[in-house]
C-alpha cells in the first residue's frame, strides 16, 4: 500500500486529491473508495492502494488507514501461517504415528494464540496514535483556515472580473516576505523548500484558472510561519518560462493574479 495525505476534498460533490508521499503526481479518490469510519479531512494521513485509468490518471481503488492495513497483513500472515500448519499435519501424518501430529498441533494452536493476541495489542495501540494524530490535524487545520481568511479580505480587490481570480496591481507584489521570496525563487529556479512538490504540475481540475493545455500550469509552495506543514498557501505559474503568476491562499479555492515584472 502506499501512504500521503489527503490534499484536498469537496464534500459536496464527494471526491477529492491524496498528496503521496515520494510521488510527483496527486491521486484522485472518490468517496465510494473510503474506507474509513469518518469523513475525509485535508492533512489526514491515509493508506491506498491505487491504478491509472483510460486517461492515465491516478485513482485509489481503496483508501484507508494505518490501523486497517495492519488487520489485512494479519490476516494474511494468520492465512499463510494456517496453511504451513496443515502442510506439515499431512506430511507429519504420512511420516509418523497419528500421535506426533496432535502435538504439534496444540504447539501451533498455542503460538496462533500468542500472535493475535500480539496483533490486537498493536492494533489498540496504533488506533490510539491515530486519534491523537486527527486531534492534532484538526487543531493545525483550524488555524491554518483562519489566518488565510483574514489575508485573502485584504488582497482581493472590490471589482472581480470572475468569481474564479482577481487582477491585482501591487507594488513590490505583495510585501508578504514569504510571496516574494518565493517569486524570486521561481524566476532563479530554486533551490525550493519542497523538492519534490514544487514546479510540479498543477492540474486545474476545478477550472479556476483560465483553462490551457497540461502542463502549463505549475505549483509552487509559500510558506506559512507558524506552520510546520505545506500550509494553504500556493503560487501557480503559467508558461515556461512563467509568463503568468496566480496566488491561492485557500488552498485553490480561489486564486489572486500578480503582477510579476
Amino acid at each position: 500500500m502506499q501512504s500521503g495525505k489527503v490534499k484536498y476534498y469537496n464534500s459536496d460533490k464527494g471526491y477529492g486529491f491524496i498528496d503521496a508521499n515520494n510521488q510527483r503526481e496527486d491521486v484522485f479518490f472518490h468517496i465510494s473508495t473510503w474506507k474509513l469510519s469518518q469523513q475525509p479531512m485535508e492533512g489526514q494521513q491515509v493508506y491506498f492502494n491505487s491504478e491509472r485509468n483510460d486517461k492515465n490518471q491516478l485513482r485509489a481503488t481503496e483508501v484507508t488507514d494505518s490501523s486497517l492495513s495492519i488487520l489485512e497483513n494479519s490476516s494474511s500472515s494468520k492465512h499463510t501461517s494456517t496453511d504451513s500448519d496443515r502442510n506439515d499435519d499431512n506430511s507429519s501424518n504420512h511420516r509418523s504415528s497419528p500421535k506426533r501430529p496432535n502435538k504439534n498441533n496444540r504447539s501451533n494452536r498455542h503460538s496462533n494464540s500468542n500472535r493475535n493476541s500480539h496483533g490486537q495489542n498493536t492494533k489498540g495501540w496504533k488506533s490510539t496514535a491515530i486519534s491523537i494524530l486527527t486531534v492534532i490535524a484538526i487543531v493545525f487545520f483550524g488555524y491554518t483556515e483562519l489566518k488565510p481568511t483574514l489575508f485573502n479580505d485584504e488582497v482581493q480587490s472590490s471589482s472581480m472580473p470572475s468569481p474564479s481570480y482577481v487582477e491585482t496591481d501591487t507594488s513590490s507584489i505583495t510585501g508578504d516576505p514569504q510571496i516574494d521570496q518565493t517569486v524570486a525563487l521561481i524566476q532563479q529556479g530554486g533551490p525550493f523548500p519542497y523538492p519534490h512538490k514544487d514546479g510540479t504540475t498543477f492540474y486545474n481540475r476545478e477550472g479556476r484558472l483560465p483553462t490551457q493545455s497540461q502542463g502549463y500550469y505549475r505549483e509552487y509552495t509559500v510558506p506559512t510561519p507558524g506552520v510546520s506543514h505545506r500550509g494553504a498557501r500556493r503560487i501557480v505559474t503559467g508558461g515556461n518560462p512563467p509568463t503568468v503568476y496566480y496566488l491561492t491562499i485557500d488552498h485553490y479555492d480561489s486564486f489572486t493574479k500578480l503582477d510579476v515584472n
